[in-house]
């Protein structure tokens, strides 16, 4: 496993008051160094007489980072310092993420294609156009500098190759000097997502002076209709989600009245319920006391039948006061009931 080296995470920029770039080494939530750097070009590229080779000096300074997040806000700049920012970030071995924060004009636009992810805020803005410069001298320089020029033009166009269109469809859009919204830029592939999470990083005013010092003209129209179709869309979607919370209102309102209506049922059953429940337990009540009426009343009667025959088992014992007596009353006995009598007396007997 290969041990990264510490980098300080001050800062690894030029220290001229103005600079059009900015890299430090990204910071975790409690301050310490990551394996990540953050750069940011917000103007123009190769101003101030900062040039390519301080950007790339202070690149290597971060030194071994595992993933840069790249944020770009500018009308371009130098061709040549362009490129070579755009090469020294293709190969760098780190995962690249490009974030447009307001405009990649020019060749700012060019560098923006350098990302392995690019991502665009949905109100930022790119432009594509042919490279342009200032030439002075006889005809033979000025040929010359042209065909420069036409060179630089198909590195710039395999620079937009990721994007859906081919050559000749880059070169007539670079001619026409192209702007694009990032719905559209998404549309061509020249971009991977749009966050409408990311906040433009400067006002159009601000813009359009940072573009006026690259000779680029912003599409003030342009803009103006995109923010205009966003703010239509977003009112659209608003109206759409308070009709919706409207009518989810009245089915709620149509679903508590409903409710209610089972409540009170519901509280009715109950009353009913408790009435007729009522109802059987005196219903009950009244059956159990008649059963243990009638309980007790046949014990009573048992317990007086008892009592009779015990009486009259002392009248039999007084009755007979020998066997003769009894033998006596037996023949005194219907003959058929005779046999039926001796039966049920013959156990007096033994005490006569």
């Amino acid at each position: 496993m290969t041990t990264k080296k510490k980098t300080n995470p001050i800062l690894t920029m030029k220290t001229e008051t103005n600079n059009w770039y900015a890299m430090e080494i990204a910071k975790d939530s409690e301050g310490n160094a990551t394996s990540g750097a953050e750069i940011s070009i917000y103007d123009e590229i190769g101003g101030w007489g900062v040039t390519a080779n301080d950007f790339i000096e202070s690149l290597e300074a971060l030194g071994e980072v595992s993933n840069i997040d790249l944020r770009i806000s500018s009308p371009g700049g130098s061709i040549i310092e362009g490129n070579v920012i755009y090469n020294a970030i293709k190969r760098h071995p780190a995962n690249v993420t490009v974030y447009i924060d307001g405009m990649a004009a020019s060749m700012a636009s060019v560098i923006a294609m350098a990302g392995d992810e690019i991502v665009m805020a949905e109100n930022a803005l790119l432009m594509i156009h042919n490279p342009w410069t200032v030439s002075i001298g006889d005809s033979e320089q000025l040929r010359k500098d042209a065909d420069l020029m036409d060179k630089m033009k198909a590195s710039i166009i395999n620079a937009y190759s990721r994007s859906g269109y081919n050559a000749e469809e880059l070169t007539a859009l670079m001619d026409a000097t192209t702007w694009f919204t990032a719905e559209e830029a998404l549309a061509a592939d020249f971009i991977d997502r749009i966050d409408g999470k990311l906040a433009m990083a400067a006002s159009v005013a601000d813009m359009a002076a940072i573009a006026a010092k690259a000779s680029v003209t912003l599409p003030v129209e342009k803009m103006i209709a995109s923010a205009t179709a966003k703010l239509a869309g977003e009112i659209e979607i608003i109206n759409s989600e308070l009709a919706s919370a409207n009518d989810q209102l009245a089915k709620n309102a149509e679903s508590i009245s409903a409710l209610q209506t089972e409540r009170d049922l519901l509280n009715a059953r109950i009353e009913e319920m408790n009435t007729e429940h009522k109802a059987e337990i005196e219903k009950a009540e009244t059956a159990t006391a008649q059963a243990v009426a009638a309980k007790a009343a046949e014990l009573m009667a048992l317990q007086t039948q008892e009592a009779i025959e015990e009486a009259a088992g002392d009248q039999n014992v007084k009755q007979f006061a020998n066997q003769s007596e009894y033998w006596k009353a037996y023949n005194d006995q219907h003959p058929s009931e005779k046999h039926a009598w001796h039966q049920a007396n013959k156990h007096l007997l033994q005490n006569l």
